[in-house]
């Protein structure tokens, strides 16, 4: 706006300077005097220096406009770097989850082997006691003594029992140790794991703060520019119109696979629908595979809005469906308001169309749904997902950022229907 205004400054001028060279031409008919000479002599230097004031204007804005793309493009690329760290950070941690789970389980097997071992050791020490006492050679002692017969087979029975279970306790007991190293060695290995992930972690952790340092100083620069745009009805259209072009190159992109999963699902429909009808036939019931019930999910569009879906994240609504930005623009989605790095869901089945930065939108994720049905999410400080990629009804994709020169952390979400933005909040539960 104040670019517009200076401009309409600078036409005013020159508008007055063509005025002044109009009347120097017309005095220029008759005698001038020389004061009067003097004067217009006077009056076009000063018009020259108005017009050289004018040039240096002009390319000191073309320098502005210049510092302020680049600055953009600055932005653009510490954001995408913070999403990338953000993302590192995300996936270490939960793999640091998964090795404390791991690592959890692994030391109650080892204290149940422990435990384990520890009662075999003692049985085949009782054992062992039991067969000194008896005496190594106690059945044949037994015979040459020529007892009687039954309490001799009773006797030699007993001792084959004793060794057959002395012999199987300490197989059982062998099998235990080795379980048990294996563990230990297991444990020794998911710790220096867990230890390299840690490491990992806080590496990831440092990229994302010095990343954050730099996107606040670039702010700090583009601060008053940005605030201003809010205001500029131009730079918002030219924000929406950068984001139907990424959308429509995208669908175009993906235009063969989505025809051919439509096909697909429309034969699997069918079918799904025959067998239904002859389970019924029969007194039963038909329950689609996962297989196909994904396929004909994600390919179902949104549907009726009926409250049905899962909102994105939950939080206070900072801007409605239809709010006024300026007098000629309205938000065409919503902005909740959450912490940084809340996970942001799916709000039903679908596969990722779009996952990319745009100005004024930040990191941005796009899911179709199908029958032309796509729902947006903006303003990420990660991805968390990839392009091509299935998702499902809650899943998360991404993680609350302020991308895009956002002041605060919040999540923009659009629904569209044939490439037309719609009121989303009809279609999320309560």
């Amino acid at each position: 706006m104040a670019n517009t205004h200076y401009r309409m400054k600078i036409l005013f001028i020159r508008q007055a300077i063509t005025s002044a060279l109009l009347c120097v031409g017309l005095l220029a008919i008759a005698p001038i005097p020389t004061a009067m000479a003097n004067q217009i002599t006077e009056n076009k230097g000063q018009l020259n220096d108005l017009l050289k004031s004018i040039a240096d204007k002009e390319k000191s804005v073309q320098e502005q406009k210049a510092k302020r793309s680049a600055l953009l493009e600055q932005l653009k690329l510490q954001e995408k770097n913070i999403s990338a760290a953000s993302r590192g950070l995300h996936e270490t941690q939960t793999q640091l989850k998964q090795l404390g789970s791991e690592i959890t389980s692994l030391n109650s097997n080892i204290n149940r082997l422990q435990k384990k071992k520890t009662e075999q050791e003692k049985l085949l020490s009782e054992q062992l006691d039991a067969a000194f006492r008896l005496g190594k050679h106690q059945g044949l002692t037994l015979l040459l003594k020529g007892e009687e017969g039954q309490r001799e087979e009773r006797i030699l029975a007993y001792y084959s029992y004793l060794n057959q279970a002395r012999e199987k306790n300490i197989i059982e007991l062998e099998e235990t140790t080795l379980e048990l190293n294996q563990q230990k060695q297991l444990e020794q290995k998911k710790l220096v794991e867990q230890k390299t992930t840690l490491t990992r972690q806080q590496q990831e952790k440092n990229k994302l703060d010095t990343a954050k340092v730099d996107r606040q100083k670039t702010l700090t620069v583009l601060e008053s520019t940005l605030k201003e745009d809010q205001k500029n009805l131009a730079v918002l259209k030219q924000n929406e119109a950068r984001l139907r072009d990424k959308i429509v190159r995208a669908e175009r992109e993906a235009k063969a696979r989505a025809e051919r999963e439509a096909k697909e699902a429309a034969r699997i429909r069918a079918e799904v629908a025959q067998k239904e009808r002859q389970a019924k036939q029969k007194g039963a019931t038909y329950k689609p595979s996962e297989s196909e019930r994904s396929l004909m999910s994600r390919t179902g569009g949104l549907g009726r809005p009926a409250g049905q879906a899962f909102w994105p994240v939950r939080g206070s609504t900072l801007h409605n469906y239809g709010d006024v930005i300026s007098s000629e623009l309205r938000w065409k989605g919503m902005v909740i308001a959450a912490n940084e790095g809340t996970q942001v869901k799916a709000i039903a089945d679908g596969r990722v169309l779009l996952a990319d930065w745009l100005q004024g939108y930040g990191l941005v994720v796009v899911v179709e749904h199908g029958k032309g049905d796509m729902s947006l999410y903006g303003y990420n400080q990660s991805a968390l997902v990839n392009v091509g990629q299935e998702v499902r009804a809650g899943q998360p994709i991404a993680l609350v950022g302020s991308s895009g020169g956002q002041e605060r952390p919040s999540l923009y979400f659009e629904i569209r229907r044939q490439g037309k933005t719609v009121n989303p909040r009809p279609w999320l539960g309560k």
